[in-house]
């Protein structure tokens, strides 16, 4: 921890000094460094009592996870009203439940034992600084987030029933986020168009969005940008069936105008749909062809996501901010707020430039594409200004760089994958990295498999293939995970 220099003075006394810390790269005399050796062993010791504490939540949650979990005391009072009847069905819940969540602990179990291991060599060696301090608080605040996971679990219950309600489990996720660290094949596979620019239900006109559909993984909808269309593909079929638009451009309510995004509303068997020429957002039913609806009007929508409340978050690309509205106010007609950016067109830590992709995390916390500034914007909820988790370095194709980043979804653990447009290349920045990785792409400017031409959105389905919209070839790619 320490090295000796007998000429710099001391960080706290300014006397002469013989040692200085490695981490915080102060000096100090004998005296000081000893306080300041004791100061950091005593936040060391804070880190061992919460994980001392961690280790008894761990322990809880095995314990009583098979009687005690939120889902399952439901299920139990659900399967007591409806009696001798229901309990063929209550019994395959449980065991979705269970499934679910044991799934997941042997990762964590695993992941905390590795943490305990690092914690006693530590402490053993009493070798320790700021820096261990830090990469010790943000790998338990880590394993923590893993394990209250475990209740993100929704029961749903079929009211069209008369005597015995249907009852099945919902998983909560508003879009499948990949693991860490994993890989993908270079070459990917033409699922849609891919067949030249045009209008024909085998063909697209610069695709911008995706959605894949989480209840069918079988489907999936893509924004037609200049065919003002919503179309549904169903995966190793041959072309795609118009969902909604495709009625020409312009501003009927049957008509959309440059979409930019579409994201499937599961709770209300709906489209929300970013209708950017109209300058509105439109809700078009799946179930009902003349149900079409308009959701918020006059905001030059660039992109929007919904969270799992089934908010609104709309990134309004000509005033620079992000704005969300929560779900009762949307049925009001409201304003909305604005939670990123707002204060003019600029570079600052409290601007955005021409914001594009955003994405929403269980925190709320909401991630930037910002487009104008080459980089990737972090706004934890409530805060006045952003952190650059990716790119910020000027317009570029190194490591460090981004050009004119647009698609983006963030992983559990705060892995950024972004595609990088101007770049031709989908690009992941792992938490804290100061460069990131090619992900697929980056072999210029094609349409070859392993290239792009100007790959302008993506997403993962559950078994986390990567889904790549390449803009201006007019196709949907997809690349398989490779399995470790």
């Amino acid at each position: 921890m320490a090295t000796s220099n007998a000429t710099t003075r001391c960080f706290i006394c300014n006397e002469k000094t013989t040692h200085s810390c490695t981490g915080c790269e102060n000096y100090f005399c004998v005296e000081d460094f000893m306080k300041h050796r004791e100061e950091l062993k005593s936040q060391f010791q804070q880190i061992q009592h919460q994980t001392n504490e961690f280790v008894q939540i761990l322990y809880d949650q095995q314990k009583t996870i098979l009687n005690n979990h939120p889902a399952i005391i439901q299920i139990n009072l659900w399967e007591q009203k409806s009696i001798e009847k229901i309990k063929q069905t209550a019994q395959e819940q449980r065991q979705i439940v269970q499934q679910s969540i044991h799934g997941n602990l042997p990762q964590i179990q695993t992941q905390f034992n590795d943490f305990t291991q690092q914690i006693q060599e530590i402490n053993k060696r009493e070798d320790f600084d700021e820096k261990v301090l830090e990469k010790l608080q943000i790998q338990l605040k880590q394993i923590q987030q893993q394990i209250n996971q475990t209740n993100n679990i929704e029961i749903k219950q079929d009211s069209s029933s008369t005597f015995i309600q249907k009852l099945s489990i919902q998983m909560l996720h508003s879009q499948h986020q990949p693991k860490s660290n994993l890989k993908w094949k270079a070459d990917g596979q033409t699922i849609a168009g891919g067949n030249g620019e045009g209008n024909k239900l085998n063909q697209l006109n610069s695709p911008f969005g995706i959605c894949v559909d989480q209840q069918q993984q079988q489907h999936i909808y893509i924004t037609d940008f200049c065919n003002h269309r919503i179309l549904k593909w169903k995966l190793g079929e041959n072309e795609g069936q118009i969902v909604a638009g495709g009625n020409g451009l312009g501003n009927r309510i049957d008509q959309l105008n440059w979409p930019t995004v579409v994201i499937v509303d599961e709770n209300n068997k709906s489209l929300i749909i970013s209708d950017y020429g109209n300058r509105r957002v439109v809700r078009w039913s799946l179930e009902n062809t003349n149900d079409k609806q308009i959701l918020i009007e006059n905001i030059s929508c660039s992109r929007l996501m919904m969270n799992e409340n089934g908010d609104l978050f709309v990134s309004d690309y000509a005033n620079h901010s992000v704005k969300r509205w929560r779900k009762t106010e949307i049925r009001k007609g409201g304003e909305g707020t604005i939670v990123a950016g707002g204060n003019g067109q600029g570079n600052q830590l409290n601007q955005l430039n021409t914001p594009t992709n955003i994405f929403i995390d269980r925190e709320e916390t909401i991630y930037v594409s910002d487009w104008g500034n080459n980089r990737v914007m972090k706004w934890l909820k409530g805060e006045n200004e952003g952190i650059i988790v990716a790119g910020g370095n000027d317009e570029g194709n190194s490591l460090k760089q981004l050009n004119h980043p647009q698609g983006l979804v963030v992983n559990e653990v705060g892995d950024v994958y972004v595609a990088d447009l101007g770049n031709n290349r989908i690009m992941c920045w792992s938490l804290g990295s100061k460069e990131g990785r090619v992900v697929v792409g980056g072999n210029g400017e094609g349409e070859e498999s392993n290239q792009f031409f100007y790959p302008s959105g993506l997403t993962f389905d559950i078994e986390n293939n990567l889904y790549v919209v390449d803009h201006e070839n007019h196709r949907i790619q997809r690349f398989d995970v490779v399995n470790s």
